[in-house]
């Protein structure tokens, strides 16, 4: 993939597959994206996850999505999900 892909990640697009796909990691977005190909070489993967991680923090900032990392994992949800996990607790 060219630098000029990677610099057009649309975040309110990477929002949009992560309310798809939750939970998600961000490999699977990527992927569902077309912006990793399964024959990506290190470097260029690298490049990518490291783009995605900047629009993964910037939702998380805007309260958009809860992020958490698992190891060396980051598994991303909606934050409305989070809303009603914790309204289906407080009814229990």
């Amino acid at each position: 993939m060219s630098k000029s892909h990677r610099r057009t990640i649309d975040r309110n697009a990477v929002l949009d597959m992560i309310k798809r796909l939750w939970p998600t990691h961000m490999t699977e977005v990527a992927q569902a994206m077309g912006y990793l190909a399964a024959n990506s070489s290190g470097k260029e993967r690298k490049a990518v996850l490291t783009h995605l991680k900047y629009h993964f923090d910037q939702l998380a900032r805007e309260d958009k999505i809860n992020v958490k990392k698992i190891g060396q994992a980051v598994v991303a949800w909606p934050h409305e999900m989070e809303k009603m996990r914790i309204i289906h607790s407080m009814l229990e």
